[in-house]
Parts: C-alpha cells; sequence; structure tokens
C-alpha cells in the first residue's frame, strides 16, 4: 500500500467540502443520518484485531469480499435502496443532502478522471470497519482519509509478508493507494479494516483491474502530490 501526501490546492478544496459536510453541525448531522451497526459498537477491539481475522481468513472464498460490520454512516448515494438517513431526517432534509453529496462525489469524480465512487463513509469517535478483502470488488484504487485529531489507523495484511501492518492517521487529509485482488489472485488478496477514536471522514474511488488503469493512476497520484 502506498501512502500518498495531499498536497493539490484543487483537490484539498474540493475534499474540504467533505469535511465541511460533517463539520459544520455534528449534532445536525448525527439527527439526520443513520447510524450503522451501533449495537456491534463495543465489539471494536474484537472486530478489527486479530482473533475476528483469523476469522474472516479461515473462511477463505465463502467471505463475500464486503466487511460484516461497519459502526458510522454509510452514505454512498449510488447503492440503490441503501439506508442511510434517520427516521427523523424530513424528505426535503433527505433530497438536499443527496444532492449535495451527490454533487460532491461528481466533482472530485471529475477531477480523478474515475467513474465508481466505492464508498463516502463519516466515522463517528469508537467508529470502524472490520476485517474484509474486497475481493467481490477488485480494483486498484485510491482512499482518501480526513482525521480530526489524528488518532485512527487503517490495519492490513501485507499479501507478500502475510503480515499485520498499521498505518496511523494523520491530522487533517491523506490518500492511501493499494489494489484489492480477487479470488483468482491468491497473492493479492488485500485484508484490511479501520478504526478511529476521534471523528473520521473516508472516500474512497476504484479504477479497474487493468494495467492501463494502474498507469492512469500513477498519473493521477502525481498530481494529488504536486503542489502545483
Amino acid at each position: 500500500m502506498q501512502d500518498i501526501p495531499v498536497r493539490n490546492k484543487e483537490l484539498l478544496n474540493i475534499l474540504e467540502k467533505y469535511r465541511k459536510f460533517l463539520t459544520r453541525d455534528k449534532d445536525e448531522f448525527q439527527r439526520v443520518f443513520h447510524r450503522s451497526c451501533k449495537e456491534h459498537a463495543n465489539n471494536r477491539h474484537w472486530l478489527t484485531g486479530e482473533g475476528h481475522l483469523q476469522e474472516i481468513l479461515d473462511q477463505g472464498e465463502r467471505h463475500e469480499g464486503f466487511p460484516d460490520y461497519m459502526y458510522g454512516y454509510e452514505v454512498s448515494v449510488s447503492r440503490k435502496n441503501h439506508q442511510f438517513f434517520s427516521n427523523d431526517a424530513h424528505p426535503l432534509e433527505r433530497k438536499d443532502r443527496t444532492a449535495e453529496l451527490a454533487n460532491l462525489n461528481r466533482l472530485i469524480s471529475n477531477w480523478l478522471g474515475v467513474r465508481n465512487t466505492a464508498l463516502t463513509a463519516f466515522y463517528p469517535p469508537g467508529g470502524f470497519i472490520s476485517w474484509h478483502n474486497n475481493a467481490n470488488a477488485a480494483a486498484y484504487n485510491l482512499i482518501f482519509t480526513w482525521s480530526e485529531e489524528g488518532n485512527g489507523q487503517f490495519d492490513y495484511v501485507d499479501p507478500r509478508t502475510k503480515e499485520v501492518v498499521s498505518m496511523p492517521d494523520v491530522k487533517g487529509w491523506q490518500c492511501k493507494a493499494a489494489y484489492f485482488g480477487h479470488y483468482g489472485e491468491k497473492d493479492r488478496l488485500f485484508y484490511h479494516c479501520a478504526k478511529t477514536d476521534g471523528w473520521r471522514v473516508t472516500v474512497s474511488f476504484t479504477f479497474d483491474t487493468s494495467s492501463m488503469s494502474e498507469d492512469y493512476r500513477a498519473e493521477v497520484i502525481e498530481e494529488i502530490s504536486s503542489e502545483e
């Protein structure tokens, strides 16, 4: 996994809109949006720990690829029939918030030159996403993360060494680039999870599995880390 500094000012300006979407009124945000897996909030240590990782590894190809648990707000507007508003959210609020998110996704997708937004998630203090590998959605990807205090982390199993690697969050925005392999690529399966003790935003995008996408993503990475 590659850790990429986010220096491009135009991109940072777009990313900051995601942060403001959350931080301009956190109480209102929590009222409007549905927080998933609240009943599993106290199981974070297990679900992001080595015990659950081994459970997922033991499943082999029976593991679908998506995470079984995500304690936070998953607001990917492209996912049809996905409930991400609370019951208290007024229909007009839902309409306005959906339009705002869709516009943000469109802005950054156009800047990156990608079509697929894989995940848009907001994590509260104590939030997490459990171990999984996305083998059902193999692709080269970019993962943007904002941390309010830099007190979260992204853990993954190195596909070559099979060792668990922890990447601490930094305060503010950062970017990671990886390749999530499918079950036909045993040496490229990418098991990962994340957790945080403070507010955290994740927006990720996928290309595809082709070498052309790998080359194009390399060009995009240069733009992301450039100050010009």
